[in-house]
């Protein structure tokens, strides 16, 4: 490999740990304290055979509350789904999130679905990114 690629990886590297340092938290199954879910509606749920996605609409939602919508929902994600994506956005027609939760099954799932970036002390496990930019 020569300097140029070699330096453009390292880059790149530090640039994803920054922005997975800074950009979420992980919350690990129950051992994660939450405040009360807020009301929302669900919007844009598409299922396949594994893997799911929905946007939940909350209003007036903040970070606090919008981690607490994205625990919930992801409470009653079962069956067959490994991996899953949750969304809050403020309004259906919102092209802005105030925040994502990608919600992984197992240590596999996780594996296979996202390069092992979800991790858990126990599974289901939720790597959360909630920059909020409009709040």
């Amino acid at each position: 490999m020569n300097t140029r690629t070699t330096m453009a990886a390292l880059i790149a590297a530090g640039l994803l740990a920054t922005l997975t340092a800074c950009g979420g938290t992980e919350e690990k199954g129950a051992s994660v304290d939450t405040p009360k879910a807020p009301a929302y509606t669900v919007a844009n749920k598409d299922e396949k055979v594994k893997r799911g996605s929905v946007d939940l609409v909350v209003p007036d939602a903040t970070v606090d509350s919008a981690k607490a919508a994205i625990q919930d929902y992801a409470k009653g994600i079962g069956g067959a789904m490994e991996n899953y994506s949750i969304t809050v956005v403020r309004s259906d027609a919102d092209g802005v999130y105030v925040c994502m939760g990608e919600w992984a099954k197992d240590e596999k799932a996780s594996q296979l679905y996202t390069a092992g970036r979800i991790k858990g002390d126990t599974w289901p496990a939720i790597l959360m990114n909630c920059p909020d930019p409009k709040g």
